[in-house]
């Protein structure tokens, strides 16, 4: 696959989605499906052929956190899109993204901005749809004006209807996800 840079949420939200992303569908049987890997929203892939620091160079450097909001959870005929949290496009979202796309190459940022929150394999491909429905059902994805809110514990402080995109790590995706390594991580700066 290459090199990544991916959008992530502070520590506080980056935990509770962790927590939210351990559903696993007891019907999946290809030990592909459901890995384990952090939230994060794809903001670029280039291939592994360029360089971490070309990569690194193309964020902005007085970047501010980014807010994310949900809009929608949907799945999808991909592997890396199987089950995933569709995004608002926010200001300040489309602004790093434009850039990353002038700077990196247009093929480099992905069509719809969103985060994964389940790889499924293609021979467990029914139980992308199935997923869906099952967080739907067990109340963990909760409808509002505009969008959607995870909530997979019952509680109000669970609840997440976006985050702030506090770091940009740069990922080697390379191999099996559990392979994955971050090899750089950025905070960025304060509102």
């Amino acid at each position: 696959m290459g090199l990544s840079l991916w959008l992530v949420p502070s520590a506080e939200q980056l935990s509770k989605l962790k927590d939210f992303m351990q559903y696993r569908s007891p019907d999946a049987h290809s030990s592909s499906s459901f890995p384990a890997y952090d939230p994060h929203l794809t903001l670029a892939s280039i291939p592994s052929s360029m360089s971490v620091s070309d990569l690194l160079d193309a964020i902005p450097h007085d970047q501010t956190i980014v807010p994310i909001r949900f809009k929608s959870v949907d799945f999808g005929e991909k592997y890396f899109m199987s089950v995933y949290v569709a995004v608002h496009h926010t200001p300040e979202l489309e602004s790093l993204r434009t850039h990353l796309r002038e700077r990196l190459r247009s093929q480099a940022v992905p069509t719809i901005p969103h985060m994964s929150l389940y790889y499924i394999d293609d021979s467990d491909r029914e139980e992308r749809e199935k997923t869906v429905h099952a967080l739907w059902q067990k109340g963990w994805v909760v409808a509002h004006d505009g969008g959607v809110s995870l909530n997979w514990a019952g509680e109000s402080s669970n609840v997440l209807a976006g985050f702030d995109g506090a770091e940009i790590w740069a990922v080697r995706c390379e191999g099996p996800v559990h392979e994955w390594q971050v090899v750089s991580k950025i905070s960025l700066c304060s509102f």
